[in-house]
């Protein structure tokens, strides 16, 4: 169900008015006849404030628990000393399902885990053939993962910018909502135009802090719908409780709620958390979760009076490392007439994603019929390719230490471009990140810029491009065209819910001579 809120238009001295109060709120007049905004209003400031100076900090670092609901299954992420970069590179301690604990790092697409034992029981490992068993970790060695090892995507749900501006909860609040009255911003005639409601914030005030109450920590405490932020007595963000919002993995329609504290991080803070991943991924050899060997062929040949030579070929797959071996321990027991007569063993190193033969040999006398059973125990010496390392570190420092400026503004005026901007930009509609006096939609972890496009362009799709009738056609490719001026020699990417749309609006660019703007399709999920 739809609901829909009306901000009046009129004339040009009132659309003025509108427009300041979708930022700002309303205002009371003080008894010296100036305007004051009122609590509601103001609270919403201290929290944009909050939110602000976390979105834009090059990293921070958490310690509580995050929770993950999914219908009436739920399930408990504890994280301490926990720190996510701006750049979405993750260093520190989480444990899960009541097991052990585990060191954690993400950086550049790979994620490793270096854990107790109790931590790796709780985990099923890929199938593999009869008789092949993959060693467990030891406990002071990095284990490369797949990404979703964990179930929740901790960088998407604790990146600064992310957890900052979902502090004031003013989309949440809206839900189904259409906004309706004087668009404000550049696209004011397509779908993800933004309204000026002037209609004081929702759901927001600063309360009491009492001694022992039991609420999150901070000098100062205040409600945003159905999270709880607490603020030091600079204004910053230090603990929150409540509401996470969704997309974090775990499943269609799985809601994240957390209980944590915050600390920002400063850039030299930011650059020591690089340095010590580096030195922890160079420290030694890597293990691999996900090694899978293929079921090996063999052969069992005997010489009476000589020697019986068993053998198998081994091919592995490791699909998060490129170099390093597979170490391959057989133990094989003969017998004849089911009786055990001897054993051999035999060791294999392996290059990773590759195969080879292995075999061992006992001594055989008088004829007989031989039986074999082979086991295999398998582990992994991983490696990084150390300019691999070197350039995600480099890169992660750079992008988390680009200053960054987020900016209150007006939301989005449908729940369909809401919630796509939300999935595309990992931020609410109602702040934009600035640079260089353009307000783009959101920021990737590698730098790259985004302007956000939900449903409802294919409408205006005439052929091959966007129809030249339509306003909105003119409006974004002005915009294309300011927000490559604007973002110099950094990428620019327009990202569209509907492919068609996409493929008119790349030609349509084409057609108007806007270059070095890449357009792509990530399709909107649907909701359950």
């Amino acid at each position: 169900m739809r609901n829909s809120v009306i901000a009046a238009a009129g004339a040009a001295v009132l659309v003025v008015v509108v427009l300041v109060l979708g930022l700002t709120g309303a205002v009371l007049p003080s008894t010296k006849g100036a305007a004051q905004p009122n609590e509601t209003t103001r609270a919403l400031q201290e929290i944009n404030t909050a939110a602000t100076a976390l979105a834009e900090a090059p990293a921070a670092t958490y310690s509580g628990r995050i929770t993950q609901t999914i219908g009436s299954t739920s399930g408990e992420t504890t994280v301490t000393d926990l720190t996510v970069t701006a750049a979405g590179t993750v260093s520190g301690k989480v444990q899960q399902r009541s097991g052990g604990t585990a060191q954690l790092i993400q950086i550049a697409g790979k994620t490793f885990v270096k854990g107790e034992e109790a931590f790796w029981r709780t985990r099923e490992r890929p199938k593999q053939p009869a008789g092949v068993t993959v060693e467990t970790p030891a406990a002071n060695k990095w284990v490369v993962v797949e990404e979703s090892f964990l179930g929740i995507d901790l960088r998407a749900a604790l990146r600064p910018s992310r957890m900052g501006l979902n502090l004031s909860q003013q989309d949440t609040a809206l839900g189904n909502t259409e906004l309706s009255g004087t668009p404000t911003g550049p696209i004011g005639a397509t779908p993800d135009r933004r309204i000026g409601t002037g209609n004081d914030p929702i759901g927001v005030s600063e309360v009491d802090v009492d001694e022992n109450d039991g609420g999150v920590p901070g000098d100062r405490r205040f409600l945003a719908g159905k999270l709880t932020i607490g603020v030091d007595g600079g204004g910053n963000a230090v603990a929150v409780r409540g509401p996470l919002g969704g997309g974090f993995g775990g499943g269609d329609g799985a809601v994240a709620e957390a209980d944590l504290t915050i600390k920002a991080l400063d850039a030299g803070a930011t650059r020591s958390i690089y340095t010590k991943i580096k030195s922890d991924l160079e420290a030694g050899k890597l293990g691999a979760w996900n090694v899978t060997i293929a079921d090996p062929p063999g052969s069992l040949d005997c010489t009476p009076g000589a020697s019986c030579v068993i053998g198998y070929t081994l091919n592995n797959t490791v699909p998060d490392l490129t170099s390093g071996t597979v170490i391959v321990d057989l133990h094989s027991s003969f017998k004849k007439n089911n009786v055990e007569f001897n054993t051999c063993t035999a060791k294999q190193d392996i290059p990773i994603n590759a195969g080879a033969r292995i075999s061992c040999q006992v001594p055989y006398g008088p004829p007989a019929d031989v039986d074999a059973l082979t086991r295999f125990r398998v582990d992994v010496n991983g490696e990084l390719d150390p300019a691999f390392l070197t350039q995600a570190v480099e890169q992660g420092q750079k992008i988390s230490e680009t200053p960054a400026t987020w900016t209150p503004t007006s939301s989005k005026a449908t729940p369909e471009a809401r919630r796509y901007h939300l999935q595309v930009a990992v931020a609410p509609s109602n702040y934009v990140y600035t640079l260089n006096d353009f307000a783009f939609d959101g920021r990737e972890t590698d730098g790259t810029l985004l302007l956000v496009y939900g449903p409802g362009y294919d409408a205006h799709v005439n052929g091959p491009v966007l129809d030249a009738s339509w306003e909105g056609t003119e409006q974004l490719v002005a915009q294309a065209r300011d927000a490559k001026r604007a973002a110099g020699d950094t990428p620019v990417r327009m990202v569209f819910a509907e492919p068609r749309a996409a493929d008119a609006m790349r030609a349509t660019l084409d057609a108007n001579g806007v270059t070095g703007v890449e357009v792509v399709t990530v399709p909107a999920v649907v909701r359950s």
